[in-house]
């Protein structure tokens, strides 16, 4: 008794989609990206910003490799850096919009050091970024580094 060759095709389909959600590892510790868009950069060569600074004038910041920490949050709808952790409310965007992690590649509220390319929200409104562009600045990150609890 076998298996149908489509069935066989349709498990085997199904393998290697669940392995490519899988976070790569990069050498150092941290996490690849998913390559969303998100060219790599050395994160050396980034300007260390805090949070605050980032989200008080994203203009400042627009366009350039920066490295932020906080405390990264995935979940339905939402991929964002906060203050924190802890953090208080996810949904009150007090961070920026993240894209290029991988799903399920990090911990909910996990502290984490990021660098990528700052995208600021239109200059004539106050938000204009991530999930229904109520988010500052979006952040395309070229590398995740997780830090140890606070």
């Amino acid at each position: 008794m076998g298996i149908s060759k489509g069935i066989a095709l349709a498990a085997t389909a199904l393998l290697v989609a669940l392995l490519a959600c899988l976070p790569a590892r990069e050498e150092g510790g941290g996490i690849a990206p998913d390559g969303l868009g998100c060219p790599g950069f050395s994160a050396s060569r980034a300007l260390p910003v805090t949070l605050e600074a980032l989200r008080a004038d994203p203009m400042r910041y627009h366009g350039r490799l920066v490295r932020v920490r906080g405390a990264y949050v995935e979940s339905f709808e939402m991929s964002a850096l906060h203050p924190g952790p802890p953090v208080q409310d996810p949904w009150a965007a007090d961070g920026v919009w993240v894209n290029g992690i991988p799903v399920t590649a990090l911990p909910s509220e996990q502290a984490v050091e990021l660098t990528g390319i700052v995208a600021a929200g239109r200059p004539a409104f106050s938000y204009g970024k991530g999930h229904l562009g109520q988010w500052p600045a979006a952040l395309c990150v070229s590398s995740i580094q997780p830090l140890p609890a606070p």
